[in-house]
């Protein structure tokens, strides 16, 4: 039998309520645990049976380096980064000729301060969400962080060109196949609802079957100048749902981790 192990603070609470009422819904054993924030200890909890896992990013990042569990996450740290999955996807990612630096160096630059650049994590760590800023925002922002936390001077950026974006999307995809998805964003701004153009969904299966970072896995996909691109890869296992059918999903990977 199949558990679901679900992490109950630091989650989004109607994300929460969702997973385990379609849990509940479809006679799943699901768990709940909370964790200690910032803290590196793994969950308390045995691996006596297969367990999925949901939760915040830095707990399920700890979930997979304990190697306990399984499947426990759908997650390898150099396959969900970008240089890893951007040479798989290559020309249809949205910032395919973005540059590698880090926070501090890219303060060091010479630029006007009314320069804006494009700037996310290396990692899919969700130190901070990518965004565009002026040069003189970065330069203040770089300026207020220290060593001591995980996003600092130091972090890996990706750094790119801004472009133009008018509707933005996130898929779950399962075994290749997109489960479920929502559009989540219009014009950089937040626009929730559950709707998914079959153009969307072929575009995410075919990214899918280029290459796939593990079986189960969150794609986000953008329109710009009426092309769809890849905008980043994600962790299933920490990603939010927005107008996802989270009953949908919960069936489609409790099948495919039960085989």
């Amino acid at each position: 039998m199949l558990r679901w192990a679900i992490q109950s603070n630091l989650v989004n609470a109607a994300d929460l309520e969702k997973l385990l009422s379609a849990c509940r819904e479809q006679g799943l054993p699901a768990v709940t645990f909370e964790t200690v924030p910032f803290s590196n200890q793994p969950p308390e909890l045995d691996a006596d049976m297969p367990t999925v896992f949901y939760g915040s990013t830095g707990c399920m990042s700890c979930v997979s380096q304990t190697g306990k569990w399984n499947p426990g996450v759908f997650f390898d740290p150099e396959k969900f980064s970008f240089p890893e999955w951007g040479k798989a996807y290559g020309s249809h990612c949205l910032n395919g000729e973005a540059r590698e630096t880090t926070l501090a160096e890219l303060a060091q630059e010479d630029h006007s301060d009314e320069r804006l650049f494009f700037l996310r994590p290396i990692h899919d760590d969700k130190s901070f969400a990518g965004e565009v800023m002026s040069f003189g925002e970065i330069r203040k922002w770089v300026g207020e962080l220290d060593d001591t936390t995980v996003l600092s001077p130091q972090t890996p950026i990706l750094v790119a060109e801004p472009v133009g974006i008018s509707h933005e999307w996130r898929l779950f995809l399962v075994d290749g196949k997109v489960s479920t998805g929502s559009h989540y964003r219009t014009r950089q701004r937040l626009d929730v609802y559950a709707d998914l153009p079959e153009a969307v969904v072929a575009f995410a299966e075919k990214l899918a079957a280029l290459w796939r970072p593990a079986p189960v896995f969150v794609l986000d996909v953008a329109s710009s100048a009426d092309q769809l691109y890849l905008v980043e890869i994600n962790c299933f296992n920490s990603a939010g749902f927005y107008a996802s059918d989270v009953a949908k999903l919960v069936r489609d990977v409790s099948r495919y981790v039960s085989g």
